[in-house]
């Protein structure tokens, strides 16, 4: 009777418990940190696609592009926070959402900086969550200035996580393979007494 229940509740939580949901889509860079005024960073690449395969709690980290400035002298202008955009586009499944940050240089042990808002949840059907996080960064550090260039910059990775799974079974076909168990195990019950 034990290997029935078991058997009943394993029925219940096995459809969609082990298969990996399927992510892709794409992601662009914007914003008032790319132009004058300001510290004026590059991105490379500025937009591209993304895809992974995640189980619920699973997360991946990939790089998604590149940060720098060609600046090499500070200016006060550079000093004051510009914002940068990276814009999602879940295409599968479908959700999208922009996540926001401000670039800035520093004096103090001259170099530049990005700090990002987040982590952003994107939302789609049936109560999925993936949350996006973007590290910060300092680039292009140098000792009386700016290094400028691309091979001082810094990467930036996004880390992707699913965190919440949607209903793999209605609930209604849940209670009707509940009731399906429930009755597998009264009629072996029934069976045990009149043996």
């Amino acid at each position: 009777m034990k290997h029935l229940l078991a058997a009943a509740l394993l029925a219940l939580a096995l459809p969609g418990a082990a298969s990996a949901l399927s992510f892709s889509g794409n992601f662009g860079v914007s914003g008032s940190a790319l132009s004058d005024p300001g510290l004026v960073v590059q991105t490379n690449p500025s937009s591209g696609p993304f895809g992974f395969d995640l189980n619920v709690g699973q997360s991946t980290q990939i790089n998604l592009f590149d940060i720098w400035t060609n600046e090499g002298a500070l200016n006060a202008d550079d000093l004051v926070p510009r914002k940068l955009d990276v814009a999602f586009n879940l295409v599968t499944p479908t959700g999208n959402g922009s996540l926001s940050g401000s670039t800035f240089a520093s004096i103090f042990l001259p170099h530049g900086e990005v700090k990002w808002d987040g982590p952003l949840k994107l939302g789609f059907g049936n109560g999925g969550v993936l949350s996006v996080a973007l590290n910060d960064a300092w680039f292009n550090t140098g000792l009386f200035g700016l290094n400028p260039g691309e091979r001082k910059g810094a990467d930036i990775y996004a880390t992707f996580t699913y965190e919440k799974s949607p209903s793999a079974v209605p609930l209604p076909a849940g209670l009707g393979l509940m009731a399906a168990g429930m009755g597998a195990i009264g009629v072996a019950a029934r069976r045990r007494k009149a043996a």
